[in-house]
């Protein structure tokens, strides 16, 4: 059991006081006026070590990260299901390169090591992740007076896994694009799947998997050709959770005869569903009898597309998110504002745009290296100062 010791060094008023047990420093604090003052802060910190549940010194890095996840991830709201799982899922890592060592054996320079072997397999994004969550733990345990050095401090992050370069995030060239719709409208089967629904429908909207999904039958506006989204649909909870922000909640433009393609869907969904007695108690637009929760998940898409493309030896192989960048390519090779094109992907402004989408398709490339080409040049004619009205004058 913890005890506390309380002194006033000789020649200075002031007091502190030391938290021990087995020998071991838990917990100290210094410059007190009073004895008092002291003791009301020792006892307080003592009384969360005696309730159990609490952050000592003497723990595992193990068991910190698993008070962290008790007490701000787990009880947190805004966080999902899924990202909650993925935490949790994240202490098998941390189990891993951490083991039984404990927070007052871990050094800076350990812990580099550490994040040095762990990024020998994963990318930056996973890295980052990985360590953002350590340091969340430190800084608790650090708010909680746990006089402990944060050894997150001044790390870098050296992954040796490249991240996806933007090159292998969406296709191409128009013609693979035209290729890839034309390839899934020939493949339209409902009672065969749905899977090729969701790609083209995917490819032509611009939506995230999570968003067109959840799509029910009441979001579609028949009348104005448009779709309306503002949630999405989790496929490991089964659940409709918030949009990923506040952009997302928009309307989004589709052709009357895409339109009319989700109006053939609809009809034939609730002829088969009355047919075979099962009910689609959320109205999903994508809702499939083949399915115990009535729609595929993204595995089972992303498994589907990859072959479709290897079949049509078309690369990069993309994802469902590659769907979406292809589209977002796709309206910017056609010249549409990169304001409105934000607003259809549910972008908060273009910046997320210039980085993702301006690798330009080829064609717009060639385009637009021979509009340059093609640019006249006056400076013959109309002498070199001719230049200076590009410029506005200040």
């Amino acid at each position: 059991m913890a005890s506390i010791r309380y002194r006033q060094r000789s020649g200075k008023k002031l007091w502190s006081y030391e938290i021990r047990e087995s020998g071991q420093v838990l917990d100290h604090g210094s410059g007190f006026k009073t004895k008092k003052a002291a003791i009301l802060e020792a006892e307080s910190i003592a009384q969360k070590l005696r309730l159990g549940g609490s952050i000592a010194r003497n723990m595992t890095m193990v068991e910190l990260y698993q008070e962290w996840l008790e007490v701000k991830i787990l009880p947190n709201k805004r966080k999902s299901e899924l990202t909650k799982k993925k935490y949790i899922a994240r202490k098998k890592i941390v189990i891993e390169f951490f083991g039984e060592l404990k927070l007052l054996e871990i050094t800076g320079s350990l812990y580099q090591r550490i994040l040095n072997e762990y990024g020998k397999r994963v990318g930056r994004d996973v890295l980052s992740r990985f360590h953002n969550s350590i340091k969340s733990a430190i800084r608790m345990a650090i708010a909680d007076k746990l006089v402990i050095d944060d050894f997150t401090y001044d790390v870098e992050l050296f992954p040796q896994v490249d991240a996806q370069s933007a090159d292998d995030k969406y296709l191409h060239t128009q013609e693979d694009y035209f290729k890839v719709l034309m390839e899934l409208r020939k493949r339209f089967d409902y009672f065969k799947s749905i899977v090729p629904f969701i790609l083209y429908f995917l490819f032509v909207t611009g939506l995230r998997f999570g968003e067109l999904i959840g799509l029910t039958i009441d979001e579609l506006d028949f009348e104005k050709n448009r779709i309306y989204t503002y949630r999405r649909y989790n496929t490991l909870s089964h659940k409709f959770v918030p949009p990923k922000n506040k952009t997302s909640v928009r309307f989004v433009p589709i052709s009357k005869e895409d339109m009319l393609l989700l109006s053939e869907l609809l009809h034939l969904q609730e002829n088969v569903n009355l047919e075979l007695g099962i009910q689609n108690k959320d109205k999903l637009v994508f809702q499939h009898f083949g399915y115990k929760y009535d729609v595929p998940d993204i595995a089972t898409v992303n498994k589907y597309l990859k072959s479709l493309l290897k079949g049509l030896e078309i690369y990069p192989l993309l994802t469902t998110k590659g769907a979406r960048h292809t589209f977002g390519s796709y309206l910017w090779h056609c010249g549409i504002d990169l304001g409105v094109i934000a607003k259809v992907l549910g972008h908060k402004d273009i910046s997320m745009l210039i980085e993702v989408y301006g690798h330009t398709l080829e064609e717009k490339v060639d385009e637009e290296f021979e509009r340059i080409r093609l640019l006249k040049r006056n400076d013959k004619k109309s002498g070199a100062n001719d230049g200076a009205k590009m410029v506005k004058s200040s």
